[in-house]
């Protein structure tokens, strides 16, 4: 019964959404509603446009954002804002626009137009993560709970725009393809594994119990720290109470894997929803750091991206494995 109220609030919320708002198209719109039949939930919509003045304050469609909160009586978005020195740093760097874009494949993200490392998922993933959600009962919130089943059947998106610089050129809202982004990390990839031979491959197993302390190699976390000197060891210590909740939800090995697609994680073998950093997203995302001053002072940033972007081939091509073992 909440499944199908939760459906219809989707349903109408976004229907008046559309109606009194601006809009903008979707990359990927059109997916959700071609894949669904005539027996099940399917919205796919355009994106909601908020554009944030140069005070950090949201409007959608020329009305402000809490306007419309107020009138949808949708509790929270009123306090949605951002401070103006936040807003100066985004246009200093030249971020002009986020899109957040929800498909039957995944939750993708992009900046300036270029996507960066995203969540995607399948039908099986996604069957997973509901499982585990059901199993782990009041350790997962109702409002997620609720959400899964429907996930992959609602295809919706948020624009973001901020104020544009001083004499910048606008950057267009459609989704660039991964072409030159893509083929330069694949040829790197490919060129790295070319002189090392093979993909470095590692594997770790890691034996928890029930305190949420944890043993590799014969060795315990605090012996760990001991022979490193690294305090930060510590910090990799489990609640007991989550320990305790997900052995009570029957999962036994959890996964942690990576390669060239992205960062893979399974429970008991089965697959969950992963991070896709493939075709350039990675790539995208170190360049959209360098730009908005995060890797360094001005005057290191040049270096601090070329030793990044010299580490890339080594990382998408590496294979790690992190095999988590709970206790029975």
């Amino acid at each position: 019964m909440q499944s199908k109220r939760l459906e219809w609030w989707l349903v109408l919320a976004m229907l008046g959404i559309v109606a009194l708002s601006g809009c903008a198209p979707r990359l990927g719109q059109g997916d959700t509603a071609a894949q669904a039949g005539a027996d099940v939930l399917s919205i796919d919509l355009p994106a909601l446009v908020i554009d944030f003045d140069t005070n950090g304050v949201p409007s959608v469609g020329g009305a402000p954002l809490a306007t419309l909160a107020g009138a949808f009586g949708v509790a929270g978005l009123e306090a949605v804002a951002l401070a103006p020195e936040q807003i100066s740093t985004l246009t200093a760097a030249n971020i002009q626009h986020l899109q957040i874009n929800n498909t039957p494949a995944g939750l993708s993200l992009l900046v300036n137009g270029a996507e960066i490392p995203t969540l995607a998922w399948d039908g099986e993933s996604l069957g997973t993560l509901q499982s585990l959600a059901e199993q782990m009962g009041d350790g997962v919130p109702p409002i997620v709970q609720q959400l899964l089943p429907v996930l992959g059947q609602v295809g919706v998106g948020v624009t973001v725009r901020f104020p544009l610089a001083q004499g910048a050129e606008l950057i267009p809202l459609e989704g660039t393809a991964p072409g030159a982004a893509a083929a330069e990390a694949e040829a790197a990839r490919e060129a790295f594994l070319d002189s090392v031979g093979a993909p470095p491959m590692i594997s770790i197993p890691v034996f928890y119990a029930a305190d949420g302390s944890w043993q590799v190699a014969d060795m315990t976390d605090s012996e760990w720290i001991a022979v490193t000197g690294q305090s930060f060891w510590e910090s990799l210590r489990l609640p007991e109470q989550m320990i305790s909740d997900l052995t009570a939800a029957g999962v036994s090995e959890i996964t942690v894997s990576t390669d060239a697609d992205g960062i893979h994680l399974a429970i008991n073998d089965q697959p969950l929803p992963h991070i896709s950093w493939g075709e350039g997203r990675l790539a995208n995302a170190i360049g959209l750091a360098a730009q908005a001053g995060l890797l360094g002072d001005v005057g290191d940033a040049e270096g601090i991206l070329s030793a990044v972007d010299a580490l890339l081939p080594l990382v998408t091509a590496s294979q790690v494995q992190l095999h988590v073992f709970l206790p029975e």
